[in-house]
């Protein structure tokens, strides 16, 4: 009886422990790491994200900009993190995953080393330019393009824009100068500037520049056009039938951060998405609240999500860095 009682015991803690660690979670600041400069989509929709979080759970969830090397340097900051549920990253999702076939030596894995806990927004793509750039509609830009061959300077936030403008290219015929950033602040900056003629960004990155005539939206990369502009064409109803290409965020976790963390953690971004104060600002971005999956569910939507651009990445016939 006294060793039944004992391993009574001893399961019941195991049981408890795991439950007890996330009750008393978080109990200190968060530190929520965003690899990619400040200004860009990911930066302002996290900030936006991590506000309302530390609102709710009473603990700060600070937020810090960790750009570079494609999102490599802030994501292995993360992926070498104690598994405790204080440091998280946001992620850009395409972007993030492409990595895994970009870059021939990568510090991580971008599935294994990681624990998925949540997607919180996606926004559309746009293709947009400079007021003085000629090219002003989808068709205009092709024709220049062709008739310009390695003119054009395209700015490339990240590796999914440089691989989306790649296809877009290929697709149509045309041949443009690709030129990388660190980020969509920094590309944002050079398109307003004047020094690059167009680029490819989120949303919620070039909103406001759209907003004052800054900048003008060319065509959009989802399927349909979408409500919040409808009088910007599709990339496919324009240039390029059937291109699609809809930009995820999304919350990962060091690997082997306990369930509990990563259920609570979960919880609580479902919570803060369904708040009016970020569906207003989300509007104002042009971003939307996505459908929630369960962290199970998330983690096989990465996957799936990796093997279809890894295949896109592929074709591409981009090199390896």
């Amino acid at each position: 009886m006294h060793r039944l009682r004992a391993l009574f015991l001893v399961v019941l803690a195991c049981v408890l422990a795991p439950a007890a660690l996330a009750q008393g979670y978080p109990a200190k600041p968060v530190r929520v790491i965003v690899p990619y400069a400040p200004g860009g989509g990911t930066d302002v929709l996290t900030r936006a994200l991590a506000k309302r979080l530390g609102e709710q759970t009473g603990q700060p969830f600070v937020v810090e900009n960790h750009g570079g090397a494609g999102a490599t340097i802030g994501a292995n900051m993360v992926a070498k993190a104690a598994p405790d549920g204080y440091t998280i990253v946001v992620v850009s999702g395409v972007p993030f995953l492409i990595n895994q076939f970009m870059f021939a030596k990568l510090p991580f894995d971008t599935v294994a080393d990681f624990e998925p806990v949540s997607r919180f927004a996606s926004v559309p793509m746009l293709l947009v330019s400079t007021g003085a750039f000629a090219a002003d509609t989808p068709e205009k830009f092709v024709a220049y393009a062709r008739a310009n061959p390695g003119k054009v300077n395209f700015g490339a936030p990240d590796e999914m824009t440089h691989l989306a403008m790649t296809l877009i290219s290929q697709g149509t015929g045309t041949s443009v100068t690709i030129v990388p950033y660190k980020g969509a602040g920094p590309a944002i900056s050079d398109l307003v500037g004047g020094h690059i003629p167009m680029m490819m960004s989120s949303s919620s990155a070039i909103m406001p520049y759209l907003k004052d005539g800054r900048v003008k939206a060319l065509a959009i990369t989802t399927k349909s056009r979408v409500p919040s502009l409808p009088q910007v064409p599709t990339v496919a109803e324009t240039i390029m039938p059937s291109f699609e290409l809809n930009a995820w965020f999304g919350v990962l976790a060091p690997a082997k951060t306990p369930k509990e963390i990563v259920n609570y953690l979960h919880a609580q971004i479902a919570k803060a998405i369904e708040s009016p104060e970020i569906k207003e600002r989300f509007e104002t971005l042009g971003a939307t609240p996505i459908e929630m999956l369960t962290p199970d569910a998330f983690a096989t939507y990465v996957k799936t999500e990796r093997d279809r651009w890894g295949k896109a990445f592929k074709d591409s016939g981009l090199p390896q860095q």
